[in-house]
């Protein structure tokens, strides 16, 4: 195997377990951002998933994210020129985008344990709306990556066949 293509299933074995995270362990979460859901637990439960997002879930999601961006980094060697290693660039960029945001969601969460705790369920209203506003900005920053593998494809750097 060559090493641009070793690099490629690198890069892409880290989107792999990424995208499965998402879909297996943090997407069954978000539906406890909407008050309906929530009410539907014990108070007790609720701390619970809010424990859990705040001192396992996001910490992975954080994880997942940053082994894609060390994989992309892996792979920056590998880019025969500039446009090609800008590309890169602007995805490992976009990680730390993404990154940012998912720690912000932590921050969010954390402070809306406070106020649960000390106010209810009705006070936190706002912290569900934020997580919603930021989940949604994060997919559509994770959107963007499709757009950097059409422009790597674009200058010749196409993903193997065998690897698709």
């Amino acid at each position: 195997m060559s090493e641009t293509a070793e690099g490629w299933r690198t890069v892409l074995g880290a989107f792999d377990s990424w995208i499965y995270y998402e879909s297996s362990e943090f997407g069954p979460w978000t539906g406890y951002f909407s008050l309906e859901n929530l009410r539907g637990l014990t108070s007790e439960e609720r701390l619970g998933w809010m424990y859990s997002m705040y001192d396992e879930i996001i910490p992975g999601r954080v994880e997942k994210a940053k082994e894609t961006g060390v994989a992309l980094e892996d792979f920056m060697p590998y880019m025969p020129d500039h446009d090609a290693r800008e590309v890169v660039q602007s995805m490992i960029d976009l990680s730390d985008v993404i990154r940012g945001a998912m720690l912000h969601m932590s921050d969010v969460v954390h402070t809306m344990m406070d106020e649960y705790k000390t106010s209810g369920l009705e006070e936190i209203v706002p912290y569900l709306t934020s997580l919603a506003d930021i989940e949604e900005d994060i997919r559509h920053h994770m959107s963007l990556y499709s757009q950097g593998f059409a422009k790597l494809g674009s200058l010749g750097l196409e993903i193997p066949d065998e690897m698709i």
